[in-house]
C-alpha cells in the first residue's frame, strides 16, 4: 500500500510540475508575441541593418551611340572624358561596325559603354563625349551633364554628312576647368 501511496504522490508531483512549466512557457511566448506586435522600433531595426559598405552607390556611366557610318568612314575612336579622367575605345570597321551597314552602305552603328566605376561625379557635372573618325582626322565633341538619376547617361553622336555638327579641334574638346 506504501507503494501505491508513494507512486500516486509522486505521480501527482511531476503532473503538477508539468502543467506549471506548460503554463509557464506559454507566458512567456504569449510575452514575446506581443513585445514582436508593440514595439515597432525592433522590427524596423531588424529590418534595416545595413552597413555602409552594402549600399547601393551610383557608377558613372556614358552609354555612347555612333550612328552613321558607312563601308568607307574607316576606324574610329570613342572617347568620353569626365572631371579629368578619360575612358577611349578603338572600333576597327572591318570587325565592328561592318555587319551593321545596310545594302545603300550606310547606316553603321556602334555603342560604347564608357564606366567610372572609382570617382564621384556629381549632379551638374559636366562631361564631354567624343568620336574621332582616323581617315579625315574629324573629331566631332557633344557635351553633356550628370544628371540626378541614378542611371546611366545617354549620348547619341551622328556621323551623315548632312547632319553633322561642326567639328571642333583637339584644344575645344577639353572640358573646361581641365
Amino acid at each position: 500500500m506504501r507503494k501505491i501511496r508513494r507512486k500516486l504522490s509522486t505521480e501527482g508531483i511531476t503532473k503538477k510540475q508539468e502543467r506549471i512549466t506548460l503554463i509557464f512557457v506559454s507566458i512567456t511566448l504569449m510575452g514575446l508575441l506581443a513585445t514582436a506586435m508593440l514595439c515597432p522600433t525592433l522590427n524596423a531595426f531588424a529590418q534595416t541593418n545595413s552597413s555602409p559598405e552594402t549600399e547601393k552607390k551610383d557608377i558613372f556611366k556614358v552609354i555612347m551611340t555612333v550612328q552613321g557610318l558607312e563601308h568607307n568612314t574607316g576606324d574610329i575612336v570613342t572617347f568620353v572624358s569626365v572631371n579629368g579622367e578619360s575612358r577611349v575605345k578603338l572600333f576597327d570597321d572591318s570587325k565592328t561596325y561592318i555587319h551593321s551597314v545596310n545594302d545603300a552602305g550606310t547606316g553603321g552603328i556602334v555603342e560604347y559603354v564608357a564606366t567610372f566605376p572609382n570617382m564621384t561625379v556629381k549632379n551638374g557635372d559636366v562631361y564631354k563625349a567624343c568620336v574621332l573618325i582616323i581617315n579625315d582626322s574629324n573629331l566631332i565633341c557633344e557635351t553633356g551633364t550628370n544628371s540626378p538619376a541614378l542611371r546611366p547617361e545617354f549620348k547619341d553622336m551622328y556621323l551623315q554628312q548632312e547632319e553633322r555638327p561642326a567639328t571642333t579641334s583637339s584644344q575645344a574638346a577639353k572640358i573646361p576647368d581641365e
